[in-house]
């Protein structure tokens, strides 16, 4: 049996909404399912979905440009304070 066919439109929703720790919690209320399982079936929805993720989370990585940057900035900051 295909474990995609099982979910919910809440738990779908979920997913799409990049909420995954929901879209396990309703998966196991709503199927008296294990952590582990509905997990599994969560991830492999996932993995054979990608499109359902919003575009932020396909890009699998954290721009880290802007928390450099300020980073950066406060740095100046500080030390020109200190230097007065």
């Amino acid at each position: 049996m295909d474990k995609d066919a099982k979910l919910s439109e809440a738990v779908l929703t979920a997913i799409g909404a990049n909420r995954k720790i929901d879209a396990i919690k309703l998966l196991r209320q709503e199927q008296n399912i294990g952590l582990k399982e509905a997990k599994d079936i969560v991830d492999a929805y996932i993995s054979k979905n990608p499109e359902v993720l919003p575009d932020q989370s396909r890009r699998g990585s954290f721009n880290t440009v802007p928390l450099l940057l300020a980073a950066a900035v406060t740095a100046v900051a500080y030390f020109a304070y200190k230097s007065l």
